[in-house]
Parts: structure tokens; sequence; C-alpha cells
């Protein structure tokens, strides 16, 4: 008899053992989580699998509408997931849930995000796009214009529209002098975007060498506009008021660039030129001295010398 209770002991405590650990297999975590775009929407119908890395085991459902997913009573263990939609590249994670519960255990995971595949693909002719741009952009500091504009080209092969392979190229043009060809690329940049105000600089530029002054002072003015006090556009825009008789203007466009750059030789030179205009030699004397004085062209410094003399005989 002492033999036999032995033995269904035994038994009995084997049946009570195996239950228990089966119960806390099949019922320690409870999942949940969201898929979404990256816009934050939620993404419904997404297929998400789980593979447990150690049996194999696994475990597939589908986002809500609400871009949802929720796996209840998952076993401890790793887990690879992955995450399926058609028209999003595909995404994996790994889920580490490896400690034992005796109760479930409630988890909520981060935020899924997929990316649609055409804004991946966008996302790689950027890529490729910046890699050229800076390509093209170190063979103009070079000087290899050539090389930049066939670079480019080939760029806008690919995007007709890309703004930045634009600018450059039409930089490109300016500094061969191809003003016609720079003036189509400039202004495709003007009509897409304001965040490239030298583009306007630049068709300043162009216009004034096709002797169009009329559109080379409007691109300066929107220049301008764009960055307020900019010297180089206020001496350029300065010359073409000048030039036309437009005195009191170009005074004013002169000292706006003045303001910005108060040494500035040209600046101070052309000040001076409009008071001689008007007849205030005084104040022009005192603008061509500080000219004279910040220039270091021989030739500039003796031309203001002998304008300089002049004034001041006239005085006498």
């Amino acid at each position: 008899m002492r033999a036999s209770l032995r033995s269904i002991g035994l038994v009995v405590a084997g049946c009570v053992f195996v239950p228990n650990a089966a119960w806390a297999q099949y019922r320690e975590y409870y999942i949940r989580g969201r898929v979404l775009d990256v816009q934050k929407q939620p993404i419904s119908g997404v297929d998400v699998r789980l593979r447990d890395v150690a049996t194999s085991r696994r475990y597939n459902m589908k986002t809500d509408k609400d871009g949802a997913f929720r796996f209840a009573g998952l076993p401890h263990g790793v887990y690879e997931a992955t995450f399926i939609r058609e028209g999003y590249g595909a995404k994996k994670d790994e889920w580490k849930f490896e400690a034992p519960q005796d109760t479930m255990q409630k988890v909520d995971v981060p935020d899924v995000v997929l990316v649609a595949e055409s804004q991946a693909a966008e996302v790689q002719r950027l890529k490729e796009s910046e890699g050229a741009i800076k390509e093209a952009t170190d063979k103009i500091r070079a000087g290899d214009l050539d090389g930049a504009i066939a670079l480019l080209e080939g760029l806008l092969i690919k995007n007709p529209k890309d703004t930045n392979a634009l600018y450059f190229i039409g930089l490109s043009y300016v500094g061969k002098k191809m003003c016609k060809e720079a003036v189509a690329a400039l202004t495709q940049v003007t009509e897409q975007t304001s965040k490239l105000p030298g583009a306007y600089f630049e068709l300043g530029v162009c216009y004034r060498q096709l002797g169009d002054t009329a559109k080379a002072l409007e691109a300066y003015e929107k220049h301008l506009e764009l960055e307020p006090g900019n010297a180089d556009s206020a001496y350029n825009s300065g010359l073409i008021l000048f030039e036309t008789n437009r005195i009191d203007e170009a005074l004013a466009r002169f000292e706006s660039g003045l303001a910005s750059r108060p040494d500035d030789p040209e600046l101070l030179e052309m000040i001076g030129r409009c008071y001689i205009n008007q007849g205030q030699f005084e104040k022009a004397l005192g603008h061509l001295e500080r000219a004279r004085t910040a220039s270091t062209d021989p030739k500039k410094v003796a031309f203001l010398d002998e304008l300089i003399g002049t004034l001041k005989a006239r005085a006498k």
C-alpha cells in the first residue's frame, strides 16, 4: 500500500505541474499598438506578422480602421515583428518579452510608422539630387562651369522642376555669360520659390547685360524686397537709376547700400557723384574723399584724386 500511494502521489504531482506551465505559457502578454503613416494618420489593413524566434511559432492579424492591432495571450519570448501593406515599404522590428509572467502583462508598443513607396522613392531621389548638387557647387567654385552644367543637366532630365538644379545651372550660365539660358533657368526658380532671392539678383545682372534695364531694375527691386539693404543690389540698381538721370532715386538706393556697407568705396563714389549732380559740392567732396581713402585700386585712386582736385578748384 505504501508503495502504491507513493506512485499515485508522483503521478498527481506531475498532473498538477503541467497545466500550470501551459497556462503561464499561453496567457502571459497582451500586446497592442498602432500603425501610422508619416503624417501620423492610421493605416488599416496592415498585415502584422509575429514569429517567435526560439520556436518559430507564428501569429498574424491585420490592423483595424484606426490602424490598431492587438495580440492577447502571447507566451514570453523574443518576437520578430513584420508589418506589410501594399503601397508601403515593409518594416521589421524585434520585440523582447522574455520575462515569464504569472498574470497577463499589458504592453503598449510604440507607434509603427510606414512610409509610402512613392515617398520612399522621392526621399531617395532627393538624396541623389543633394549629392549631385554638392558636386556641382564644388565644380562651380573650382571654375569648372562646363562640368557643373553637364551634371545639372542630368538632374534636370530626371526632374525638370528641380529648383536647386535650376538655380545652380543658372549661376553657371551667368558665369559663362550665357544670359538667355540663365534667364530661362532663373525665371523658373523665381516662379517656384522665394527662398532663393539670389535668383533675382542674377536675373538683374543678366537683363542688364542683355540691355533690358527695365527688367534688370525690376529684378533688383524684387531682390531688395527679399533682402533689404543688400549692398550689391543697391549699387547695381542705383547705377541704372543714375544712368537714366533719376538722381534722387539713385542717391537713396546708394545710401541704403552704404548703411549695410559703410566703407564701400564704390557706393561712396556714386553718392559723391549724385551730390555733384545736385550741386551739393561739399557733401560730394566728403564722400569722394572717403571713397579715395577706402579704395585700393590705383586707377580708381587716380580718378578720384583728379575728381576731388577739380571740385576743390571749382570751389575756389
